[in-house]
């Protein structure tokens, strides 16, 4: 009797469904919503950071023979920091449509401009880069535009 008791145990143990698949792929496009979500935040902070900066911080920084003055410099990042808040932004929407898997091609939108995001230590890169791939993967698990 126990012989069969192990190898029907043995059976059970390797045998799975299809819908135990299923489980594993159905939480891509929630990992790729965090993630962009996080990749947006991030950017998001960096860049507005950017926008505070104020002239007076940066003329300590710049050497004192620079070509260029505190003013262009913070017109500089006043551009940069724009644009960086604004791919923070589609990045944030594409987090919310792929946490709700209702739009595939905003989410690989907001995957793809939250490349350029940066973020401290280009993690908002980088993040991007994984919530892309696993939102790329599970195009089947997002709802059909009608």
């Amino acid at each position: 009797m126990e012989p069969e008791l192990s190898s029907s145990m043995e059976n059970a143990q390797f045998s799975t469904t299809p819908e135990q698949h299923g489980r594993s792929t159905n939480s891509l496009p929630l990992i790729a919503g965090i993630l962009f979500i996080l990749a947006g935040l991030s950017g998001l902070f960096t860049w507005a950071s950017a926008l505070a900066i104020d002239p007076s911080m940066i003329q300590g920084l710049l050497p004192p023979d620079s070509p260029i003055t505190a003013e262009q410099l913070q017109s500089i990042l006043m551009v940069c920091g724009a644009i960086g808040c604004i791919l923070s932004i589609f990045t944030l929407a594409g987090g919310i449509v792929a946490l709700k898997r209702k739009a595939w091609g905003l989410a690989v939108i907001g995957g793809i401009l939250g490349l350029f995001v940066i973020g401290p230590l280009f993690m908002g890169s980088i993040l991007s880069l994984i919530g892309l791939i696993l939102v790329i993967i599970s195009k089947n698990q997002f709802q059909a535009q009608q």
